[in-house]
């Protein structure tokens, strides 16, 4: 296992892990993220026709296969999890998947508000990808000059804290397959009343 983190100061960070998820558990996720039912979300007003920033995503319930796989108790992808998100500080929040396609624009934006901490996971969930067909996601820092570009690469997991500026750069239309699946899981701080004794005694 690999792992690369970046700072971005701020006690804030970006951590590159390679190798956490094993062959089978890169086709199984693959596959599910396959047969999902994708819609439009996140656009910027209720008419969806010709506006840039529409999304295709599907929500994922808490006990989805895909869910289950990364957060597998005792398997490589949860343990480094842990280490990077650790349970005492963040409880899980929500999870989707992205499902990319060629025309897609994306904004920077932020993941999460400035007033709690949050962190992000982003799972890249194709099993195959090159270099040059595109798709990697920039991360910027305070003053939107892009600070580090990640390459997608099958079963590659990146978490980050959610007010880190970031977008994804488009797929070269040319030569790249037609979907970009990324497995998102949103973890917020334990702090919200989101989070009750009842959740954290589930948990």
């Amino acid at each position: 296992m690999k792992c690369e983190t970046i700072e971005y100061g701020n006690n804030r960070e970006v951590t590159i892990i390679d190798g956490a998820a094993t062959a089978s558990k890169i086709i199984d996720i693959y596959f599910d993220c396959c047969i999902l039912p994708y819609r439009i979300m996140n656009s910027s007003v209720n008419e969806i026709q010709g506006i840039v920033d529409k999304r295709l995503k599907c929500d994922l319930e808490t006990q989805n296969p895909i869910v289950d796989l990364l957060l597998e108790e005792g398997s490589d992808s949860a343990n480094i999890i842990k280490k990077y998100v650790p349970s005492e500080t963040y409880g899980f929040a929500r999870g989707y998947v992205n499902l990319g396609i060629h025309g897609d624009v994306n904004h920077m934006h932020l993941d999460g508000k400035l007033d709690y901490s949050c962190k992000t996971l982003l799972y890249y969930a194709n099993r195959h990808w090159e270099y040059n067909w595109g798709g990697n996601t920039v991360f910027y820092d305070d003053e939107g000059n892009a600070k580090t570009s990640v390459e997608i690469k099958p079963g590659r997991i990146v978490i980050f804290d959610g007010n880190i500026p970031h977008t994804v750069m488009p797929m070269n239309s040319r030569c790249s397959p037609s979907y970009r699946f990324t497995v998102a899981l949103k973890f917020e701080s334990l702090k919200l009343s989101k989070f009750d004794k009842r959740t954290l005694k589930n948990d």
